[in-house]
């Protein structure tokens, strides 16, 4: 498995999630939905990762959310991919 780079970078779709005052705010990941699973995680290593920049903002822009770019190895090993 080869890892990104600043030439072949990945890209994970990401929102903060609002639920509620009492709750405190976090990150969450979209991921490829199975049946029964929403589109959205809080568990990084079940993000799906994008090797095309168009689908990750085409995906962003209809969740309202936003693009993170993964450049480094390390990076990667955050999402579980190592």
């Amino acid at each position: 498995m080869s890892f990104p780079s600043a030439l072949g970078p990945w890209y994970v779709v990401q929102r903060i999630n609002y639920s509620g005052l009492d709750v405190p705010l976090y990150m969450e990941y979209y991921q490829h939905a199975e049946e029964g699973d929403g589109l959205w995680t809080g568990d990084k290593k079940v993000a799906l990762l994008f090797m095309s920049i168009q689908q990750a903002a085409r995906v962003a822009q209809a969740e309202t959310a936003e693009v993170r770019v993964l450049t480094t190895k390390e990076e990667a090993r955050e999402f579980g991919r190592s």
